[in-house]
């Protein structure tokens, strides 16, 4: 939790900066007479898998130890759910592997979890750290995860998104332990409406390599938003691939300096699509397509966080870091107007 002092700071800085198009409201303060209290997350995690499905919010996985310190016990391994109708409280549900930089997505009532990876080492050791390919379905009469289809190759730091029935990763690397890390050149499809053997299809190989990307659909089409490149440098480009066309276009750049591609979190909302950024703005994509729009200066800069859609007007802030204040333990809210 920030302290009182932090969050003095983070208000009047937020507060210098708001444009009206949008409200960021902490899920503890009323909201249009109506009061929306959000309990705190069952861990403060960062590169987690987070998803909506319904009026249901989960979680899985994620760092929970200090910056930089990766080892068995601060990666996160369990499966929570808030019901956002009634959040009283987050419901533990199963727990698989301990697991980070893994994506998480949900469709037609299922979740999907996908790579990420693992630490072999204890704290104190050497860092140990290896790439999954694993991808597992979470069976809610069973309450446990069913193994589907594994990534045609290792992947962690990477992204995914939902778009007509398919699921498509983008982006990454795989960590091999003391072996040199490999940056993927490769993007994949999963036909969820498969009713036979669930295959990944290759796609076009991308004209682009990142990690720590955010990745969302949109207009029939799957948007690759900035992300850290092989040299080491972040980036703001923006790469489109067009699903009825099969091929892949540049888009238009993040606003901002190059860091702002870093550890963002993107998704369509009503039409429109989202891009929250390490400095905390909340971009929109304009109809057309051609460019951002930044529209507020959030209360609170996350990165390695989720933001997601609920109901018609709302995204959800969840999790995350701040490199002055930390982790968040919290969910915020951003009524869009």
């Amino acid at each position: 939790m920030k302290t009182m002092k932090s969050k003095l700071l983070s208000c009047l800085f937020a507060l210098s900066f708001m444009i009206p198009l949008a409200v960021e409201v902490m899920a503890e303060e009323v909201e249009k007479g109506k009061a929306t209290v959000y309990p705190i997350l069952p861990e403060a995690v960062t590169s987690f898998g987070a998803a909506v499905d319904r009026d249901d919010l989960y979680i899985y996985g994620g760092h929970m130890g200090r910056a930089h310190e990766y080892y068995k016990q601060a990666q996160a391994n369990t499966l929570y759910k808030l019901n956002l109708a009634k959040p009283t409280k987050w419901e533990k549900l199963a727990t698989g592997p301990r697991v980070q930089g893994l994506a998480m997505v949900a469709h037609r009532g299922m979740l999907y979890r996908i790579g990420g990876f693992s630490a072999m080492n204890e704290d104190g050791e050497e860092k140990d750290l290896h790439s999954q390919s694993d991808v597992a379905r979470y069976d809610s009469k069973a309450k446990k995860w069913l193994e589907i289809a594994p990534l045609p190759e290792p992947r962690s730091s990477f992204d995914a998104a939902v778009l007509d029935g398919k699921i498509y990763v983008v982006g990454g690397w795989q960590m091999r332990g003391e072996e040199e890390t490999v940056w993927h050149r490769s993007a994949y499809a999963l036909d969820l409406n498969n009713n036979g053997k669930l295959n990944w299809v290759k796609l076009p190989e991308p004209p682009f390599v990142r990690r720590a990307l955010s990745v969302a659909a949109h207009n029939g089409k799957i948007y690759a938003i900035g992300g850290m490149q092989e040299k080491g440098k972040p980036s703001t480009d923006v790469f489109v691939f067009d699903v009825a066309k099969n091929e892949w276009a540049t888009g238009p750049k993040l606003i901002g300096e190059p860091i702002e591609g870093f550890g963002s979190s993107a998704f369509a909302q009503d039409g429109s699509l989202y891009v929250s950024t390490i400095k905390g703005t909340l971009q929109r994509l304009n109809k057309g397509g051609s460019a951002w729009k930044t529209i507020q200066q959030l209360e609170d800069a996350r990165f390695f966080h989720r933001m997601l859609p609920y109901g018609k007007t709302k995204l959800l802030m969840i999790g995350g870091a701040n490199m002055g204040v930390g982790k968040f333990d919290s969910v915020g809210v951003i009524e869009l107007d």
